[in-house]
């Protein structure tokens, strides 16, 4: 299936397809900046991530013979799982928000933060006409964010490297990719804890929606915090100005370890999910012996070279 020679030559793909839609879509925003409002900005870059991350991913998938169901890591888990994922998500996403908002207080001078793209992000929602679409638009990209780095990229680093390696590179790439410190701070440690996730549970579903929805109680956040109690008028978001509430980063912190000992409890050891691995491998034995082995030569070829 997906090796890590896969994985790094589609982060080649990924990173060539990201440069030109951005350049497109820079060239759009000075011929017609006038006509994009914050919503349409939003809901535009959404939509480019599908061409940039999903679609480059499928067809490399097919062209390479993938069964996609599982080079995507479609498998089910369970609801107390998905559940322990997005209550620890929110959690440590809590606990990592007052560390960088103490970060803004100490760097709020910086050129660094004037040009960060997440903070102007931030401070242009409250200019938002259209809440819902906002909230769609920022949810979205969740989607092929986590099939493609989570679910092909992790996948194809896991055959070559130990599973904290897998999870840590994966993570840093993850982060790399959004070209913003101030967002790629904070996603690298949610990244960490939704990676390990994926590994033990082998399915994508718990952090593909802890994902969606932590981007949107983001906005929702934001939004509540920028919004007057008088006539529902909105103001700019200043995040220079908040201070870090550290006992909501210690509580956070509290009940993101008791979803860990949650899940750990409830997600399976490597290699025992319901009986899936040896399914697997007796898949892998019969593709090899009708010489259609999906892949798998390449990654037991990729191990021996390791071994030798």
């Amino acid at each position: 299936m997906v090796t890590s020679r896969d994985a790094w030559k589609l982060i080649g793909i990924l990173a060539l397809c990201y440069v030109g839609v951005q350049i497109i879509l820079a060239l759009m925003l000075l011929s017609f900046r006038s006509w994009f409002g914050i919503d349409t900005l939003v809901l535009l870059n959404a939509l480019s991530l599908l061409i940039i991350l999903l679609l480059p991913t499928l067809v490399y998938g097919l062209a390479k013979g993938w069964n996609l169901r599982e080079a995507f890591r479609l498998h089910p888990a369970s609801w107390q799982v998905i559940a322990a994922t997005v209550l620890g998500t929110f959690a440590l996403g809590l606990a990592v928000s007052q560390v960088v908002l103490w970060l803004v207080q100490l760097s709020k001078h910086l050129p660094l933060l004037e040009h960060s793209e997440f903070i102007n992000l931030l401070s242009a929602i409250s200019r938002t006409k259209s809440p819902v679409l906002l909230l769609i638009a920022i949810m979205l990209p969740a989607f092929p964010e986590e099939l493609v780095f989570r679910g092909v990229i992790q996948q194809g680093f896991e055959k070559r490297y130990t599973p904290a390696g897998a999870i840590v590179l994966t993570s840093l790439i993850f982060a790399l990719f959004h070209l913003d410190p101030i967002q790629g701070l904070i996603v690298t440690v949610i990244a960490l804890f939704w990676g390990w996730v994926v590994w033990r549970a082998q399915s994508i579903l718990p952090s593909l929606i802890a994902h969606a929805l932590q981007n949107g109680l983001t906005i929702i956040s934001v939004l509540i915090t920028a919004a007057q109690k008088q006539e529902g008028v909105f103001e700019p978001l200043q995040l220079q100005s908040v201070e870090p509430y550290w006992a909501a980063a210690v509580g956070g912190l509290l009940f993101w370890f008791a979803m860990v000992i949650i899940l750990t409890r409830c997600l399976p050891k490597r290699g025992e999910k319901d009986g899936s691995t040896a399914n697997r491998t007796h898949t892998d034995q019969v593709r090899v012996a009708n010489g259609n082995d999906g892949g798998r030569s390449s990654e037991l070829d990729e191990r021996s070279g390791l071994e030798g």
